[in-house]
């Protein structure tokens, strides 16, 4: 019995031996080992169960990107697309269209290139000033909205500036002496930038207007009427 159970140990550790037991990490020799392992993907790649190593490890409809299997892009490459189109970002998407200028010099006379279009350039005011000291525009009392009369002036100043070109333009905001000096310095930023949106919407470049308020610091005239007043509610307008 002895003899028997001596003969039988090593026979046991020889089988246990023989048969390791799969692995359960994500480790793999091969794509059986990954069957029976939850949580790893199906396919034995470089010796890690993953979701795929190449496409045709993917239902129809995916393909094997960085080992997961992902929705087949529209495109890979241009040529994957139409013409008149171009991939970006796996999508196809129409072709920017090409600027018509790059700059004044390509357009014809009269014409100017505004947003890489060769568009008729806006005839400059006559009398445009030569110190860049533009026309200034009014107000009513306690208002920042531009009246048609101050509107026509901006249209005349726009037309300067954008035959000019200065490199900065100051919208200052001023009020009358009435109301507090806080009250007057919010009122007159209000004014000074009701005019740079005016200015914007008749084509002159965002980036050249700068607004400033001066409140009621800086008047033209010191009366105590509404004819000193009125001239005191204004926006200047002057390039640097």
């Amino acid at each position: 019995m002895r003899r028997a159970l001596l003969f039988a140990i090593p026979l046991l550790a020889l089988t246990l031996t023989g048969c390791p037991s799969k692995p359960k990490d994500g480790t793999c020799k091969s794509s059986e080992d990954c069957a029976d392992q939850e949580g790893f993907g199906k396919v034995c790649v470089e010796g890690r169960c993953q979701e795929c190593g190449q496409d045709t490890d993917c239902k129809s409809g995916f393909v094997c990107r960085q080992n997961k299997c992902v929705p087949r892009p529209e495109c890979e490459k241009e040529s994957d697309c139409p013409a008149g189109r171009t991939c970006e970002a796996g999508r196809c998407v129409a072709l920017a269209p090409k600027p018509e200028c790059a700059g004044d010099a390509d357009c014809g006379p009269g014409r100017a290139c505004e947003g890489g279009k060769c568009v008729a350039r806006m005839a400059a005011a006559p009398g445009c000033p030569s110190d860049g000291q533009y026309q200034a525009i009014h107000f009513d009392f306690d208002k920042s909205l531009i009246r048609p009369g101050d509107a026509q002036i901006l249209e005349q100043d726009a037309a300067c500036i954008k035959e000019q070109k200065p490199k900065r333009v100051t919208l200052a905001g001023h009020c009358d002496e009435r109301g507090t000096s806080e009250y007057n310095l919010h009122l007159g930023q209000r004014r000074a930038e009701a005019t740079r949106k005016y200015l914007q919407n008749l084509g002159v470049a965002a980036g050249t207007l700068k607004t400033v308020s001066y409140g009621k610091e800086r008047p033209l005239c010191t009366e105590h009427d509404e004819g000193c007043w009125s001239r005191n509610r204004r926006a200047e307008i002057a390039s640097e």
